[in-house]
Order: C-alpha cells, then structure tokens, then sequence
C-alpha cells in the first residue's frame, strides 16, 4: 500500500476487498455508485461486496444511487437495487468505477486495460480530501441529473425485443406458455389477480406456486388478489402458503368481479388478461377463452391501476373484517357498571364541606 499526502492506492485484492467492504458496511447516511460493466462484474462476482451494498439498499435511512449502463445482462441487479428505495439510473456508455460514501469518502476502481486478466481491478484510490470529494460529488449529481430513470430504460429494453406490442392469443397452450415464461422473466415485482377461486385452483394444478417460488428465490416482491366470500377457503390457500413458506402477500376480494379474467402485470412492463369462458372446467385449457399479451404502457398502465384499486378495496375489506370480529367478541359480554368510592381526608373533607356551604 502506497500513500500520498490524503491519497492511498491499494493494489492487493484483498485489501481491495476488505476496504470496500468496510467502507459499505460503514454507510450512515448516502452512497453513491457509479460502475461501468467491468465494476458491475466485479461487485457481482465478490459475493461479501455484492451482499454488503443489498443491505445498505434494504436499510431505508440511507440514500442509494447508482449510475450504470443498464443492459439486458444487468437489470435483475439493478431492479433490486431499486426494491426498496434506490435509486439507479442509466447513462450510455458509462466508463469508471467509483464510490461515495457520506458526501466524505471516495473510492475509485482502477481497472485493467488488457481484456485477458483474470482480475478486472487492478488498483483502487481512496481520499477523504473534502475538496476532491466535493468535487466528485458534484459530476456525480450531474450524471444523474442527465440519466434516464431505470425504470424508463428497462422498459425500452423489453419493448426492444419486440416493438410496442398488443397481442391477442386463443391457443390455450401458447397462453399458457407465455404466462410461464413472463414469470420467469421477472426481475422485481409480480402481480396476479384471480376474479375466480376455481382460476385460482387450476393455475396451482399448472405448477404457478412453483414458478412464484423460484420468483421469490431471486427477490421478486410477489402480491395475488383472488375473488371470494369463502373464508374456509381463503384459510386453506394461506396454509398451503405458509407450508410451502412462500413469501407472498395474498389478499381477498369479497364482492364478484363483474368480468371473469385472470391478470398478470410484471415488472410493470408486461400484462397478460387471461378469459374465463367456463369458469366450472376442470383444466385451463377447457375454462379458457382469449388473452390479450401487450407491452402498450396504456395497456399495462390500465391492468396496473384495476389491480391497484382492488388491492386497497380488499385492504379496507379486511380492516372491516377485523371490526366485526372485535365486536362479536365483546357482543354477549354483560358488563357490569362499577361504583368507585373515595375515602377523604380530613381536611380534604373540611374543604369539600365548605365548599358545598
């Protein structure tokens, strides 16, 4: 390790490491991250670093961003990093590796220029010289400023693919395949809404605990909305849930729905509306009528917010549930009115005598 004046430069990757990761784990307030592909490659490859900035993303008094070039390779990475509360945003072409941390301390990753190394970083510069930091920290901000919000970049990515998309889909097979691979496909965030208990049986029968399962595995946040007034069943499927410990957060509806249709929204840049023609089959291929796949924002916009609407519905339904409950119990109650005496004191009495005189 060699030091000038406030400057270290640290080239074992050991050390690398254990400054790094001392530094991250040291996180009060802000961290600020700025990694081009070969930066992202080493922070995903060193498992402690990689673990060590997901923890400071959960922590949600400390402010995360993160500037990249967000590509189909990275996104599941940058989506968590979004989960819960950071802030990623992509910039083209993005070329150095660095952190700041607290406003106070700055990292850069000095990489390697020959592309056969086995290590991407070569050397990191450390400094807590506030003038230098001030100044990093300013073409920080700027950059993000300047990035497209990661949300936005990664439904380009997926439009991409294909176009702008609306889709209508009758085979029930290719219906059912698309639905298997877009939950695959997800990287942050699934929603399902059952307008049916029976829909809901039929896609448990098709395999979709296990793929919610392997969804959760990666981090995805999993929320379903299924229509009934059956609390025997409701009961049933939590148990299952919790026998299988999916975490999944499902909530109930207790009016019918006026349409009979299974929605799937992921990542919030994919929908998949799935028709119940008969709703007392058995299969999903006998029950299932049309679905319509789109990556349209309008289309995906519109499923979102019906999905949105019934889960806050269902959230009062529950609340008033609750309510009901708490007051049957209390109903048949005889609750007896008590008398509470006070023994006075003698002058006390003397005052509350003179005072009724």
């Amino acid at each position: 390790m060699a030091s000038f004046n406030d400057i270290q430069i640290i080239s074992q990757p050991q050390d690398i490491s254990s400054l790094s990761f001392e530094l991250i784990s040291g996180v009060k307030e802000a961290i600020d991250c700025c990694f081009d592909q070969k930066g992202l490659l080493f922070i995903l490859e060193n498992k402690l670093l990689y673990e060590a900035i997901i923890s400071v993303r959960n922590s949600g008094s400390i402010r995360s961003r993160l500037v990249t070039e967000i590509t189909q390779e990275n996104t599941y990475f940058c989506n968590l990093m979004m989960k819960n509360g950071g802030n990623v945003f992509h910039s083209d072409k993005v070329n150095g590796n660095f952190l700041i941390i607290d406003e106070k301390k700055y990292l850069c990753y000095l990489t390697n220029d020959e592309e056969n190394k086995d290590q991407n970083i070569a050397q990191v510069m450390y400094t807590k010289t506030k003038s230098f930091v001030n100044t990093q920290q300013y073409l920080f901000d700027c950059l993000c400023s300047k990035g497209i919000p990661a949300r936005e970049k990664i439904r380009e990515l997926v439009r991409g693919i294909r176009g702008d998309f609306i889709d209508n889909i009758e085979d029930p097979s290719e219906i059912h395949k698309i639905e298997s691979d877009v939950l695959k496909s997800a990287t942050y965030e699934i929603l399902l809404l059952y307008s049916t208990i029976n829909s809901f049986y039929r896609e448990e029968y098709n395999g979709i605990l296990n793929l919610l399962w392997d969804a959760s595995e990666r981090g995805v946040s999993i929320k379903i909305l299924i229509q009934t007034d059956d609390d025997t069943a409701a009961e049933t499927i939590q148990k299952k849930v919790r026998q299988n410990r999916l975490p999944i957060n499902i909530q109930y509806i207790r009016k019918p729905l006026q349409t009979k249709i299974t929605t799937l929204v992921v990542d919030q840049t994919i929908s998949l509306a799935i028709e119940i023609n008969d709703d007392t089959k058995k299969t999903f291929e006998e029950s299932t009528g049309i679905a319509i796949y789109s990556n349209n924002e309008s289309t995906v916009s519109s499923c979102l917010s019906i999905f949105e609407t019934l889960w806050i519905q269902s959230e009062f339904d529950k609340q008033n549930k609750v309510k009901r409950a708490y007051f049957q119990m209390f109903k048949d109650f005889k609750l007896k009115d008590e008398v509470y005496s006070r023994r006075w004191t003698s002058e006390a009495k003397k005052t509350k005598e003179k005072h009724n005189s």
